[in-house]
């Protein structure tokens, strides 16, 4: 791991935390406010504001189809077969979010049907543990001949805890716990974690990760009911002035794998967040006719690296 992600630079961070007499969080910091802050958890980090980016996505497809599924990539592939299998659909939920690498959990808050999908379950072959818990395969075990693995989805429904106004799901038991039992320090809490959410801003989706090696990034994008949108990439740094004048020259001449950076991200612009220290931001403007998205199809590429190294 780079030094410049090290002790020093987690000092930084937490010297830029968020005040205790802030109002509640929502949008992504309130959703990490709901998980524990695990280092397992933490090391990738999916959001969506499901309602909002369906609205979006109605409203222009062309422009926001490519938002759609964020916070529960991982089963949206399934697309309308899932709720035969599961008794619900994560897309019309309101907001989803996934956690973790290796062990896996997700929630999503929509209003369910809590018999029908308890129901579905049981015919999964699940068994109601005390605690209401479901277990429908031991931890991290794959059945491929599962009616859950005949929809593309091999795993992260062997545990599930189900509500009226939200479905968890995970790849083992302690996984479940991060989203249903997060205790008293959560990931909004997170020196790295939280800091990246709160540059973000009000993000529609983002993904964050904080690897155990390598440089933790944040990525997402803003957008309003009206279709007005900005993409952000937020990172950390020890110091973010002297890192963001580099990002700047870099955006404005040099090249990423896709072609130069002025072409991938035409008019970003790099700076350090007024009221944060300890971090870079690039934000760029999404206009109309522009499709949403090029930061998170940039990171998807491993191009974001070469653009902050």
């Amino acid at each position: 791991m780079s030094w410049r992600w090290g002790v020093a630079l987690v000092a930084v961070l937490l010297a830029g935390c968020a005040a205790d007499d802030e109002p509640a969080p929502t949008g992504l910091l309130g959703a990490l406010a709901g998980v524990r802050a695990d280092d397992g958890a933490a090391e990738f980090v999916e959001y969506g504001d499901v309602a909002a980016v369906r609205a979006l996505a109605d409203r222009d497809p062309e422009r926001f189809r490519g938002l759609v599924g964020y916070g529960y990539s991982r089963v949206a592939a399934a697309g309308d077969r899932l709720p035969d299998v599961v008794g619900f659909d994560p897309s019309r939920a309101t907001s989803a979010l996934s956690v973790g690498q290796v062990a896996r959990a997700s929630v999503l808050r929509a209003e369910v049907d809590v018999a029908a999908v308890e129901a579905k379950l049981a015919e999964l072959g699940g068994k109601r543990g005390g605690e209401g818990d479901w277990t429908t395969a031991g931890d991290g075990e794959v059945s491929p001949g599962s009616p859950l693995a005949r929809v593309g989805v091999v795993t992260g429904f062997q545990r599930v805890r189900v509500e009226a106004g939200s479905v968890a799901h995970a790849t083992t038991g302690e996984a479940l716990r991060w989203v249903t039992e997060p205790g008293d320090r959560t990931l909004a809490d997170d020196p790295m974690i939280g800091e990246l959410a709160r540059c973000l801003g009000g993000v529609a989706v983002a993904v964050v990760t904080k690897p155990k090696t390598g440089l933790p990034v944040a990525v997402g994008v803003r957008a309003t009911p009206d279709g007005e949108a900005t993409e952000v990439v937020c990172v950390p740094d020890e110091n973010p002035k002297a890192l963001a004048g580099r990002v700047q020259d870099t955006l404005e001449n040099g090249s990423a794998g896709g072609g130069p950076w002025s072409a991938v991200l035409p008019d970003a612009r790099a700076e350090q967040p007024a009221d944060q220290t300890g971090v870079v931001r690039v934000l760029v403007p999404a206009g109309t006719g522009t499709v949403a998205g090029r930061a998170l199809r940039a990171w998807q590429r491993g191009e974001l690296r070469t653009l902050f190294g």
